[in-house]
């Protein structure tokens, strides 16, 4: 159960190492319809340190939106230490975060898209699943499996609402993780996510998207403001841990982060955390917008925000008009999200 009655964090950040950044931000415009939020150059020791990168990091950093308030896409390239590629050999049974997926209007018009930018679904065709058809894709640039929902009666969750006229809206991310109730115990015992139990966001067959047809696992699905956190412990294929020295620069799933509703639920997330042994990388800054970078028992970060909305633009959570407009599919008959 959650630790509190307030609303759970939401999930607010996929933070993703591209080894192309330029043409992971072109994909995910023109493909999917997400808008440019900004960019920034990282450098110096405070970067290495969050990240546990040594005494000195350096990265360029792109944050995108799609259709939801404070939801992002924060895409790294690091240059020091050099980023180093996603194994061959990498499944996505293998530890750690795994994939994402999305909520689109329209799977056809989208599937022309990436075709047009040379990238092919994984399978041939889409799988029908209730709630719509489904199809996964193959991130060039990060190596990560993206999961493309067509939304539709009985989508999961339901429609998403809108805060900005733009199209796709995330659903969830999923972490392989070797031990599912130490798992649950810290994503609802300490980060504070609400378990829901009704809701299946995949059934066994859906494994086939993403290249694992006939897995056995055992799942949960967690609430997190308007998307989830889908924890799955594979038995078959046996998960693998990262390589020898991995970094969070390397190419794939850095972290997911959340957001914290208020300064109370935030310093209560990190105080249960330090309960379980887990302190963050660095002492959160003490600031109206702060954040702690947390690293769970199976060694998987996972990054808590705190920010008010006047520093919403400074965190790349507001679309810019950089680039050319998104993909032009109608605005979902959905109402805006209120303030």
């Amino acid at each position: 159960m959650s630790a509190s009655t307030a609303p759970e964090p939401a999930l607010a950040q996929l933070g993703l190492c591209t080894a192309d950044i330029a043409s992971t931000v072109r994909l995910y415009v023109e493909a999917f319809g997400f808008a440019d939020a900004g960019a920034h150059i990282f450098w110096g020791s405070y970067l290495g340190r969050i990240q546990e990168l040594g005494d000195d990091a350096t990265c360029t950093l792109w944050w995108m939106v799609g259709r939801q308030a404070r939801v992002q896409l924060e895409l790294f390239n690091h240059v020091q230490p050099a980023q180093r590629p996603l194994p061959e050999d990498w499944r996505p049974s293998d530890l750690g975060w795994v994939r994402w997926g999305i909520a689109l209007p329209d799977l056809d018009d989208a599937l022309a898209r990436l075709r047009r930018l040379g990238v092919e679904p994984f399978t041939a065709t889409p799988l029908d699943l209730p709630g719509g058809r489904r199809i996964c894709v193959r991130d060039p640039g990060t190596g990560i499996f993206l999961e493309l929902m067509e939304e539709g009666p009985g989508f999961p969750g339901g429609v998403r609402s809108r805060q900005n006229t733009l199209m796709p809206a995330v659903v969830y991310a999923a972490a392989s993780v070797a031990d599912l109730d130490a798992a649950l115990d810290f994503y609802v015992g300490v980060l504070g996510l609400r378990p829901e139990d009704d809701i299946q966001l995949h059934a066994p067959e859906s494994e086939a998207l993403w290249g694992l047809d006939g897995a056995h696992r055992r799942t949960a699905v967690l609430r997190a403001g308007d998307s989830y956190v889908e924890l799955v412990q594979y038995e078959d294929p046996a998960p693998r841990p990262r390589p020898a020295g991995h970094r969070l620069s390397d190419q794939g799933f850095m972290n997911s982060g959340f957001l914290a509703t208020d300064r109370a639920q935030f310093d209560a997330i990190v105080a249960r955390a330090a309960a379980a042994g887990i302190e963050p990388n660095l002492a959160p800054p003490d600031r109206p917008n702060t954040e702690a970078y947390l690293v769970d028992g199976e060694g998987v970060l996972t990054e808590l925000m705190l920010v008010p909305r006047e520093f919403e633009a400074e965190y790349g959570f507001v679309a810019r008009t950089r680039f050319p407009p998104p993909a032009p599919w109608p605005p979902p008959r959905v109402p805006p999200r209120s303030a």
